[in-house]
């Protein structure tokens, strides 16, 4: 077996880095993923009706009544966790 020279060590050297570069890429993005909450799934702590006994369908009709559909929707997101155009979606659904 010939010996290798400087040009393919620092070949070799660069395409382990590369390659254990990937590897650990790889398991941070999955960490990522992992700790993101689910934006469709309402928060445990707000699936009862924790505050004065109405749920959050009574609170956004409420809240849309008064005229005030911004505050229901950023109500909405704060519950659930859901993005603005579901949460909208949501509260132009409440009637």
């Amino acid at each position: 077996m010939p010996n290798l020279g400087p040009t393919e060590l620092l070949i070799l050297g660069l395409l382990l880095i590369l390659f254990f570069g990937a590897i650990v890429t790889g398991l941070v993005l999955l960490v990522r993923r992992a700790a993101r909450p689910a934006t469709f799934l309402p928060h445990p702590a707000n699936t009862s009706s924790s505050r004065g006994g109405a749920d959050l369908a009574s609170r956004v009709h409420d809240l849309k009544v008064s005229g005030r559909a911004e505050q229901a929707v950023l109500l909405v997101r704060g519950e659930t966790g859901m993005t603005e155009p579901d949460a909208r979606r949501f509260v132009d659904a409440i009637g």
